[in-house]
């Protein structure tokens, strides 16, 4: 491998792409699989879909591949142990659990496997997939580990399949014994649930193995067998195309097709009979046969022919054998399903290629082979560096392999391209959809029952109630909004509804769960049960903390009606160590009240300039930060850099915290959901981070009378658990008009923040005592009860003298003496006035004047 290191940006994840990467990043860190990087090689990452509908996350290391010196350590030829197999009767099949994971990296080459996700920077410490030599690494390793077992011909092994063979029972069981005791203290696993124990026929790479015989897996001539018979001209020439690529193997191979060729002439009449039919069988029967159908040689040159179109896609496995010939493997055929059919060409003859190789992976990995394609763009793919990311998943999964891409004329690749136009017809069989849980529950309540025969009778108010799809809904029209439909939940369903949208969402206030209810939910006296439900709350009144009120009059801050135009931030922690962080920064926006939820590892500019870029990449550079007076608030680095993008600071007021209440009111408000969801368990708080930022930003603020997520980008989004629970029941009511009604939202939200200040700072301030007021020049001590070292410091500090007098009952002062006359700020509430030190001098004076002796 060269010195040149690898370094890409990583591709961009959609928002449950980033948590499902990052589940599965702390996942294989919890495993000690990878660990975080300074790595100055960094391959991008992306998702792929398992076969189970899971996702896979996969490094796309094509560029690393490129500059690998390939490992040349063969793999193992099958055919050499053709003949004893065929003596043996019982065989058991082991599946290698977690693969290539078990193999450690050297530490020289941990540094080469560096990747970079949206979020972070990891480097593997075990041998990861995707890279070109894992194959043949982990066929060395897992090779010498059963070396005894495979010289004595007990044992085949492929890559991480292993075959173990025996002529009886007893002997079978204990040489299973002895290579899962070898593979154990080699420190290998395997994956029972695809083992095979003492079976007497076994599918072992492609092939049948049976009472002493070995034959070719049916699942190879499936393809070609279940092709259609074809219906018009054209499937004739498909079919024609076929088999006469392999018309050498054919005997009397142009007088057999006489019939069907005729079909194909402009004169001829279409008419498929019992003749063509007939001709039909036969030349599949022998295209299915020995000759043409020979075992895999992985010493033969190998060629991969694929071919697509929008009904399906189809590949042939060829090998070039001594004699000249080039003899087919097997077939492979399959239809197109879902949006695939929709593809651009290019994307079909790439996935062709992609399903052809999942196919035969068993016969390709590890071998030099050629890929037959008639489109000449897949060969330029390999190099480019701007693929679409579906085609960019495939090629991650492509570089497993060592091959290389030929181009063909379509004319020539008639056999490949019958396949595809013609895969096997699919039995469909109707389904009737299931019952969802809001029929069931509904139907089975007697309540609601009666409810939905009163409305069919017309005794039910239809413009409040309407039954669609068999469920009930309440009609709701809210004040300035589009009535929407709710569905009805009887009386058995309520207590679990509350539990789903308060217990699950990290127990939101009362407001909060009834708005999250009200979207999609409605029963009678909704309001009074939430409220009912959530006083008595067992979590809620053991987690949550009650604020103190300030006691001076309040200002509250002029809300500017862009979003991100003025932030506020604040910093939670320390907090128990989770994951290596310590600390969670908290950014909420002026307007929407958008939060963002930051874990950080400790509190010092580097680390809070890192976290606070991310928030800039997602909305941009705001005009104004509003933050404490905290050490990595205040640092020259920071205020330069903030500077520099043309953002200006604001500092709060030592004390004065309900200056950056809105910052402060999410702390306590993520701090007790955090309590809430760590549940005793401290070292998981920085996994929660996620979920508490969605919850909060899909309920509707109480000031602004919407959420925040809806304000920012005019959609009203829903957490998994809700989108589960609703997906059956939920009535589309998308309006085309959305970008309007978010203008509308935004300019009835602006209203309501500028109500809510003046009402709010009017309720404050009727209690509160006008402050005390101070002149420039004064002397003063400062209560400081936050810098208390205990319980005999009282909490005081000063003297300070009065330098500036700040709007809001605010002043800057400096210290009188040490510290270099050092600057700060305070507000009048923690300001205790101090006339001066009471010296001789003051005394003398004070007699004079107070006291005069009387003569």
């Amino acid at each position: 491998m060269n010195d040149v290191p690898i370094a890409y940006h990583p591709y961009r994840l959609s928002y449950p792409e980033k948590l499902k990467v990052r589940e599965i990043c702390q996942d294989l860190l919890d495993k000690k699989i990878i660990r975080e990087s300074d790595s100055e090689y960094a391959s991008p990452i992306i998702l792929v879909k398992k076969k189970d509908g899971s996702d896979r996350m996969c490094v796309d290391f094509r560029a690393l591949n490129r500059i690998t010196v390939k490992d040349r350590y063969p793999l193992p030829l099958i055919d050499d142990h053709i003949d004893r197999l065929g003596c043996s009767r019982f065989f058991s099949s082991l599946d290698m659990a977690s693969g290539f994971h078990q193999i450690p990296i050297d530490e020289s080459s941990i540094h080469k496997t560096g990747f970079v996700t949206p979020e972070a920077h990891y480097e593997y410490l075990k041998m990861p997939y995707g890279l070109c030599n894992s194959p043949t690494v982990y066929q060395r390793i897992i090779n010498n580990t059963l070396r005894k077992f495979i010289e004595a011909g007990n044992v085949l092994v492929y890559i991480d399949d292993v075959l173990i063979v025996s002529m009886s029972i007893d002997d079978g069981i204990s040489l299973l014994r002895d290579v899962l005791k070898t593979l154990t203290e080699a420190g290998f696993s395997v994956n029972l649930r695809k083992c095979c124990f003492l079976t007497t026929k076994i599918e072992y790479l492609g092939r049948v193995i049976s009472h002493g015989q070995v034959r070719p897996s049916l699942h190879k001539i499936e393809a070609l067998v279940n092709s259609p018979t074809p219906t018009n001209v054209k499937q004739v020439r498909q079919f024609l195309g076929l088999a006469g690529y392999f018309r050498r193997y054919i005997e009397g191979y142009a007088t057999k097709t006489a019939c069907i060729s005729r079909l194909t002439k402009k004169d001829v009449k279409f008419e498929w009979g019992p003749e063509q039919d007939q001709v039909r069988r036969e030349l599949l029967k022998q295209l299915t046969s020995e000759p043409i159908l020979a075992i895999f040689d992985p010493c033969l040159p190998t060629e991969l022919h694929t071919d697509a179109s929008s009904a399906g896609y189809g590949a042939v496995l060829m090998q070039a054998h001594t004699d000249g010939n080039k003899r087919v493997v097997a077939y492979f055929s399959r239809v197109t399903q879902g949006a695939e059919p929709k593809y651009h060409s290019y994307e079909l003859e790439t996935l062709a290629v992609v399903k052809a190789l999942q196919h035969f992976r068993h016969y390709l990995v590890g071998i030099s082979f050629k890929i037959i394609t008639d489109c000449n763009a897949l060969k330029a793919t390999e190099r480019k560096k701007d693929l679409l990311p579906r085609v960019a998943r495939w090629w991650i999964y492509m570089q497993d392999f060592n091959f290389e891409i030929q181009y063909r004329k379509g004319t020539m690749m008639g056999h490949a391209d019958y396949l595809s136009r013609n895969p096997p017809a699919l039995q469909v069989n109707n389904i009737e959809r299931p019952l969802n849980w809001a029929q069931m529950a509904q139907s089975a309540d007697s309540e609601t029952a009666d409810l939905i025969r009163k409305l069919g009778e017309g005794n039910l108010d239809p413009r409040r109630y309407v039954c669609q799809n068999d469920v009930l809904y309440y009609r709701y029209s809210p004040v300035g909004e589009e009535p929407r439909l709710l569905c009805y939940v009887p009386k058995g369903h309520r207590l679990s509804l509350l539990r789903v949208f308060h217990d699950e969402h990290e127990h939101i206030g009362v407001d909060k769960t009834y708005d999250l209810i009200l979207k999609h939910f409605w029963f009678p006296g909704l309001k009074q049960f939430v409220r009912k439900y959530t006083s008595h709350c067992l979590v809620c009144i053991s987690k949550k903390r009650v604020p103190r009120a300030p006691h001076q009059p309040i200002t509250s801050w002029e809300k500017s009606d862009v979003p991100f135009n003025t932030i506020h931030v604040d910093t939670l922690g320390p907090l128990p160590e989770s994951n290596g962080y310590k600390f969670v920064l908290i950014v909420v926006d002026s307007f929407t009240k958008f939060c963002l939820l930051y874990p950080m590892y400790r509190q010092d500019t580097n680390e809070l300039k890192r976290v606070f870029d991310r928030a800039i990449s997602l909305f941009g550079t705001p005009k104004l930060i509003v933050c404490d007076r905290g050490r990595m608030f205040e640092a020259s680095a920071f205020t330069s850099w903030v500077s520099e993008m043309g953002c200006d600071i604001h500092y709060v007021t030592p004390g004065m915290h309900h200056s950056n209440g809105q910052a402060e009111r999410y702390v306590r408000t993520v701090l007790n959901l955090l309590r809430i969801e760590s549940n005793n368990k401290a070292s998981t708080w920085s996994n929660a981070l996620g979920k508490i930022q969605l919850v909060l930003n899909v309920t509707k603020q109480k000031t602004t009378q919407y959420s925040a997520l809806y304000l920012l980008i005019g959609t009203h989004a829903a957490t998994p658990v809700i989108r589960a629970l609703v997906r059956d029941v939920a009535i589309d009511s998308s309006s085309p008009n959305r970008e309007a009604l978010r203008e509308l939202s935004r300019s009835s939200a602006k209203a309501s923040l500028d109500r809510n200040r003046d009402r709010q700072d009017a309720r404050v301030n009727r209690r509160r005592h006008p402050p005390k007021r101070f002149q420039v020049n004064d002397q003063v001590f400062v209560i400081k009860y936050t810098q208390s070292t205990g319980k005999l410091d009282p909490g005081m500090r000063g003297p300070y003298r009065v330098i500036k007098v700040l709007p809001s009952d605010r002043y800057e002062l400096r210290l009188l003496s040490g510290s270099r006359g050092k600057k700060t700020q305070a507000a009048s509430q923690y300001m205790i006035p101090w006339k001066g030190e009471w010296c001789p001098e003051s005394c003398a004076a004070f007699f004079e004047s107070k006291f005069q002796p009387c003569y």
